[in-house]
């Protein structure tokens, strides 16, 4: 085991096993059961705003951006200005709204405006994606560490799901906003000496790159617009997928259902919005560069630029720009294994029991999913490591009709039946678009279709639904702000 794996491992184990250690003695000497899901819903703006931008910051801004711009191209940064575009959405929207309902799963709130039977439905889906997710986290863990220890990506994946299991089951969300705290300063650090150092020790420094794609006849891979089809292909798809389905998704909305209020949920965007958006610069960089060497470029696009760092860089600064990578890393597993086992006890199992699980019993169900999600995620790796950010689109579109129908029922009216149909279709039109002989009947018809992804089709299927359906639904109850006004003026009047 090399010097800087043993000096990453001993940072994290430190900094992950210290503070968990520490809010489990302040909570039992205060006679508290820790809330592992919303950490008693006192987060401040500091702790909020950075568990908001890092939770985002995972496998695909770390390894996954170094790897799709290897092989794209600048144009990768798209999944960052999505990501920008999602934090506006969750503070300024779906943030608040959750915050305001009280609600601790997103199918705890599809369930309020549409019945259990579509909160047992929309849990099994979330869990399902959310899931999917933390296995490209377990990936990129993995990617990282084998990167510094030269250990092959399996057993690498192994001791980064034990890290990642050990983020958060102690302490929970609580844990997991302090461990970020510190990461994000290592790692911003970290990451800007990195950029400034690395322009020094490139074979020709940063103007070697671009000449290199200039002459190899690959300049639009300079371009953060790349080619048309790109931009079809992958920026548009990024975009729709990951502003529609993260804005719903669990992982971000654990976050705003821990804010202290709503003022901080949208004080926090001139925070989050910076931190999360910026950091993908310098994988991308990264990325670039390492196409460009040969020795780093044959390693193939999920190693080049890790490795490349490694080797490049001086000891010391690879200690600490590894430490803040797989503490970016550890954090979107923690909360990716979170979600899961949150919406297991509360929608699955703690939605059967009368009156909900009791708090010892909840919290002992979530540290055990969260080990068992985190133990079949390593499994999972040894045996299948597909491209980070392509699964994880794919993994998006599962979630968007979830944002109309939640949209739809909380602003304009809910109709069961309606919602239903949306999320159903949605949910088959992903499936077709993901089966290769299926897709290419409905491009033969309709050849304007070949260039749009799955994130395209489940949204664009969700939105004319929901405002086709919705509108035409004659047996439908008021919004659900719309009720919950009614009732308080009724209320008050009374």
């Amino acid at each position: 085991m090399n010097t800087v794996l043993v000096l990453v491992l001993v940072y994290n184990v430190i900094v992950i096993g210290g503070i968990g250690l520490y809010l489990a003695r302040r909570e039992k000497l205060a006679g508290r059961i820790p809330d592992l899901a919303t950490g008693g819903r006192d987060a401040g703006l500091a702790m909020f705003s950075v568990t908001l931008a890092i939770t985002y910051l995972g496998s695909a801004h770390v390894y996954g951006l170094m790897e799709m711009s290897f092989e794209l191209g600048a144009i990768a940064l798209w999944f960052c200005f999505a990501h920008t575009i999602l934090m506006c959405v969750i503070c300024l929207g779906t943030g608040p709204w959750v915050r305001r309902l009280g609600c601790a799963t997103i199918p705890e709130l599809v369930g309020r405006m549409y019945g259990p039977q579509m909160r047992t439905y929309v849990a099994c889906i979330g869990a399902m994606v959310v899931f999917g997710l933390v296995t490209l986290e377990t990936q990129t863990l993995g990617i990282g560490i084998a990167a510094i220890s030269g250990w092959s990506l399996g057993w690498s994946a192994v001791l980064g799901a034990l890290l990642g299991t050990a983020y958060v089951t102690v302490g929970g969300i609580k844990q997991t906003m302090w461990v970020n705290l510190i990461n994000a300063i290592v790692m911003y650090g970290s990451i800007i000496i990195a950029g400034i150092y690395l322009s020094t020790v490139l074979p020709e420094g940063w103007e070697g790159v671009r000449q290199h794609y200039i002459d190899s006849g690959q300049e639009f891979k300079l371009s953060m617009f790349g080619t048309p089809d790109l931009m079809v292909g992958f920026s548009l798809a990024a975009v729709f997928s990951v502003v529609f389905s993260q804005s719903v998704n669990q992982q971000g909305m654990a976050a705003a259902m821990s804010a202290r209020d709503e003022k901080v949920i949208r004080r926090s965007l001139w925070i989050a919005a910076p931190i999360n958006g910026l950091f993908g610069v310098f994988p991308v960089l990264c990325g670039l560069a390492a196409a460009t060497i040969p020795e780093f470029a044959q390693l193939g696009p999920k190693l080049a630029a890790a490795t490349m760092v490694v080797e490049l860089l001086p000891t010391w600064l690879v200690v600490l720009l590894q430490a803040g990578f797989v503490g970016a890393l550890l954090s979107t597993f923690a909360m990716s294994a979170l979600a899961p086992a949150t919406i297991f006890s509360k929608d699955i199992v703690g939605a059967t029991v009368q009156g909900g699980l009791s708090p010892s019993r909840e919290r002992q169900l979530i540290r055990r999913v969260i080990l068992i999600v985190g133990g079949l995620a390593a499994a999972l790796t040894f045996f299948n490591q597909p491209s980070v950010i392509r699964g994880i689109t794919w993994l998006f579109a599962w979630l968007a009709p979830l944002f109309f129908i939640i949209v739809a029922g909380l602003f304009w009216k809910r109709s069961t039946v309606a919602a239903f149909a949306v999320v159903i279709s949605a949910w088959v039109a992903n499936c077709v678009w993901s089966i290769s002989p299926a897709k290419q009947a409905v491009v033969a018809s309709f050849p304007g279709l070949g260039a749009l992804e799955n994130a395209h089709i489940s949204a664009a299927v969700a939105c004319v639904l929901t405002l086709l359906l919705f509108g035409m639904s004659r047996r439908s109850e008021p919004a659900l702000f719309a009720s919950l006004h009614s009732d308080d003026v009724d209320g008050s009047v009374a």
